[in-house]
């Protein structure tokens, strides 16, 4: 199957990274994430927003003050897909304007299940505890289990949809090329909203280069099989 990423993809080609996951699993993609430019609480830029996770306020994480949280899709012997997002992330209480005595955040993240691949790139759908990670201060320590929380609305991704990673320039006008990432989380272990306030991803990313990947781009691109877990 071909799908719309940018990026041709060919039906058959794994990307394989010696190392880089556990046995049994290949990593089909690996890519660097960026700060979304159109967040609603827009300056200062972000990638990621937590009201009322670690205090009673608005709260934002920009990827860009250490440039390393990556965003990893995966395939295991069966099939199915997963999505790893880990990083550290600078940000903290948003004014709408700036941060107040910002701090940084530690983020592993891992969707294990119901990962789908789509027309433009990766759905998570439905909510499982499976699909979780740790999202830790770095200046306290405090440290709390996040879980992907199900989409009420549309215009943030599929209806019962936890995670969307896709190449559609989503909120960027003009723009449907551009990989996005977006997906609501939730502190609560039955999969309800934390509060009325925004907890969720919402970057841009760019494509990792490797020797391996750029072999398989000249032959016509990544792996994309439809399977569901």
């Amino acid at each position: 199957m071909t799908m719309r990423f940018g990026i041709p993809l060919a039906a058959g080609a794994v990307l394989a990274c010696a190392g880089g996951a556990t046995a049994g699993v290949s990593v089909v993609a690996e890519f660097a994430i960026h700060d979304h430019p159109n967040g609603g609480l827009f300056p200062p830029p972000y990638a990621l927003r937590l009201d009322d996770i670690f205090g009673d306020y608005q709260a934002t994480y920009s990827a860009a003050t250490f440039s390393d949280a990556t965003l990893t899709v995966l395939q295991d012997g069966s099939g199915a897909f997963m999505i790893d997002i880990a990083g550290t992330f600078h940000g903290g209480e948003d004014d709408g304007a700036a941060w107040l005595n910002p701090y940084d955040v530690s983020v592993s993240m891992r969707y294990d299940a119901n990962v789908v691949a789509t027309a433009d790139g990766w759905q998570v759908n439905g909510f499982t505890t499976l699909n979780s990670g740790t999202f830790t201060r770095l200046d306290t320590n405090d440290s709390v289990t996040l879980y992907g929380m199900e989409s009420m609305n549309a215009n943030d991704g599929p209806l019962g949809s936890t995670f969307v990673f896709a190449a559609d320039g989503w909120r960027i006008a003009g723009d449907d090329t551009t990989w996005v990432g977006r997906g609501w989380l939730t502190s609560n272990d039955d999969g309800s909203a934390v509060s009325a306030r925004a907890q969720d991803w919402f970057f841009t990313a760019t494509v990792i280069p490797s020797p391996s990947a750029m072999a398989l781009l000249g032959m016509g691109g990544l792996v994309a099989t439809r399977r569901r877990r």
